[in-house]
């Protein structure tokens, strides 16, 4: 009894590998793409994370709340981050540290050849017990959600909040319009 007790025990502490986590396609970009064609393909794909590439080789990377921000005709290599990354060999405990410590909401992840093969984000590994509390300051406001929101501590909606309250917004405005236009 003892001896499965201690066995038991032992198999709790092994961290999650990255196997464990959700684990995102990696959609890569052109620093030379426009952010337009980026968001465009970010709609097309249903992906909110990329590589941006040069020459075959990662040179940085960004998520869609990036390119939201950012004027239509510039160029993704201006609105990028530089790249982390990390081995797929890493735990998903290692991957949340970096991630808080960078002040990032995604990491890609590199295989065994070097190669970027997909991206783990805040919310992929705070579904760890063990890390989830490294992320609380994260919180949107309005859903509760990790996902898109660039600083911890920044205690403001999320990127998908504020893009439903501003589509709200601008409904109400052209049904305003449309009623002092008919003379309502």
């Amino acid at each position: 009894m003892q001896t499965f007790l201690q066995a038991s025990s032992m198999v709790q502490l092994v961290p999650p590998s990255l196997t464990d986590v959700t684990r995102r396609a990696l959609v890569p970009l052109r620093i030379s793409d426009s952010v337009s064609s980026a968001l465009r393909a970010a709609r097309e794909s249903g992906v909110h994370h990329f590589s941006v590439c040069h020459r075959g080789r990662v040179v940085g990377m960004l998520c869609a709340c990036d390119l939201s921000q950012a004027t239509p005709e510039r160029m993704v290599g201006e609105v990028m981050h530089p790249a982390v990354m990390l081995p797929e060999t890493r735990t998903a405990a290692e991957i949340a540290m970096l991630m808080h410590a960078a002040r990032v909401g995604s990491v890609l992840i590199a295989n065994a050849e070097g190669d970027a093969c997909g991206a783990v984000t805040r919310a992929d590994v705070s579904a760890d017990p063990s890390v989830a509390a490294l992320f609380e300051d994260y919180r949107c406001t309005t859903c509760g959600t990790l996902h898109h929101l660039p600083q911890r501590g920044d205690r403001r909606p999320c990127f998908s909040c504020r893009e439903r309250t501003a589509d709200a917004r601008a409904r109400a405005t052209v049904g305003t319009s449309e009623l002092s236009m008919s003379g309502e």
